[in-house]
């Protein structure tokens, strides 16, 4: 049965969820999935030398499939958007903070000194070059506001994320509701573009113009997983899914700049079709009832491997290139960078993410809603 919905101006303000909703392992095993993608295109797609000839002619066959995985991101956004509201839903607002804080850094900060140490140690690993200086800066995770390139490039998402959780976090100083959410998810897109098409360069960046529908769509489909599919719902989900397969289209040349393969704009606008259908149906249907526990588990490396993944993996790429066939080279380089992340989340999420969550959720309440708080939790 899905939890009972909100009024439609009920406004959410308890002090703690009073309970955690069931974990939809099947969308852990899709954001697994996600991050596996990029790892295909980045160790199987990109140009890079670290093969001693281009990766089209080392994968031919392979290539023509993993150069899309560069959608990978797509899928992470869509379910971004469903998973941030959810963990929105019924918090205050330090909870909140709390929590994406502690889920962000500590893995953040294990994968920017682990390639920043190799880059600093091992020179010009598949052409890229570090300085100590950056590695620091990247350490805030806003370095890019602040013109200081990425230690590696999978972090530009990163920037996208902390963008949409400070809107959802405004959302929340307003009132989280259920009119409210339906109004800014179908709304925002909408402005965000035109601020894209006027110039508006700092309103367009602050609403991500590029990717809010990606979000919006996420957001719309967690009100459908609280209470069902209806025509307002279905059209409003079914306008910002047209939306980002629009946006979509325009991927194809930046496929081929970066992998030198050819790629079809329709083929691009369908997996962000299959991308969003793949969420909808482990939200929204029966599927969402399903337990896995090895879901759940590869759920838990998704983000230490997407942080670590390209320049460990290249790396042990170029150093067995040549002296093994090419598929066990790479299913090496990925089992190596599976471990690493199960390392960074052993070592380093586990411990770390319970305090920070801790520290930064009572840091941010008063001394009355401190006391109160608990109080709270043993009433629920």
């Amino acid at each position: 049965m899905l939890p009972q919905t909100l009024a439609p101006t009920e406004r959410v303000a308890t002090p703690e969820a009073p309970h955690r909703p069931p974990r939809l392992t099947l969308l852990d095993g899709l954001r697994f999935l996600a991050a596996l993608a990029v790892v295909g295109y980045h160790f199987t797609a990109i140009k890079t030398p670290v093969w001693g000839t281009p990766t089209i002619s080392a994968f031919p066959e392979l290539h023509q499939v993993t150069r899309y995985g560069y959608l990978g991101v797509d899928l992470f956004f869509f379910i971004s958007g469903f998973v941030i509201l959810m963990t929105a839903w019924g918090r205050e607002l330090p909870a909140y903070v709390g929590s994406r804080v502690a889920r962000l850094f500590p893995g953040y900060w294990a994968g920017v000194l682990l390639t920043g140490g190799l880059l600093l140690a091992v020179s010009n690993v598949s052409g890229k070059d570090v300085t100590i200086p950056q590695v620091i800066t990247n350490l805030t995770m806003l370095h890019e506001p602040n013109g200081v390139n990425h230690v590696d490039g999978v972090y530009w998402t990163l920037w996208v994320e902390m963008r949409f959780y400070l809107l959802v976090g405004l959302l929340m100083l307003v009132g989280l509701t259920r009119q409210r959410v339906l109004a800014f998810a179908t709304l925002w897109p909408v402005v965000a573009a035109l601020a894209a098409t006027t110039d508006q360069a700092f309103l367009s960046e602050l609403l991500i113009a590029q990717w809010a529908p990606y979000f919006a769509a996420g957001m719309l489909l967690y009100l459908v997983h609280r209470e069902g599919w209806s025509p307002l719902l279905g059209g409003l989900v079914g306008l910002q899914v047209v939306l980002a397969m629009t946006k979509a289209a325009d991927y194809a040349h930046i496929i081929h700049r970066k992998t030198g393969g050819e790629a079809k704009s329709l083929v691009a606008m369908a997996v962000v079709l299959l991308c969003f259908a793949a969420v909808a149906l482990v939200t929204t249907t029966r599927l969402q009832h399903v337990r896995w526990r090895l879901a759940t588990t590869l759920g838990l490396l998704t983000y230490p491997l997407y942080l670590v993944h390209e320049y460990w993996g290249l790396f042990v790429i170029s150093k067995l290139s040549g002296s093994l066939p090419r598929l066990v080279v790479l299913l090496v380089a990925v089992l190596f960078v599976l471990g690493l992340a199960w390392l960074v989340n052993r070592v380093v999420e586990r411990p770390l993410a319970p305090l920070m969550r801790r520290w930064v959720t009572q840091g941010l309440r008063t001394p009355a809603e401190r006391t109160a708080a608990p109080a709270a939790r043993t009433t629920t």
